[in-house]
């Protein structure tokens, strides 16, 4: 059980510096960090809408991103999130530690 949840909270931590990562490049919706997560990592690092959104939401709570609705079309409302300055350190921070255990 143990095992489960370090792997889990390794994923979580993957999951952030990737997206951290992709919004550095430019602001994007969920959809849309779950395709370029898919493409940038060749297939390799897959993720479900559903699991991408817990991510998000601690990694706003924390202030190293913020998000903007932006109504698309008539009805259709889409979420862009924006890398923070705040987070800048922290994702160097992480990029560091990462290749420090792939090492």
């Amino acid at each position: 059980m143990g095992g489960d949840q370090a792997q889990n909270s390794f994923r979580r931590g993957v999951m952030s510096m990737v997206i951290l990562s992709l919004l550095k490049r430019e602001d994007m919706y969920g959809y849309q960090l779950v395709q370029e997560t898919e493409k940038s990592s060749g297939g390799r690092l897959t993720t479900q809408e559903g699991s991408l959104y817990p991510v998000l939401y601690k990694l706003l709570d924390q202030g190293y991103i913020s998000d903007r609705k932006v109504l698309v079309g008539k009805r259709m409302t889409r979420v862009y999130y924006h890398l923070e300055p705040a987070a800048e350190p922290y994702l160097e921070d992480y990029k560091q530690e990462f290749e420090k255990i792939n090492q």
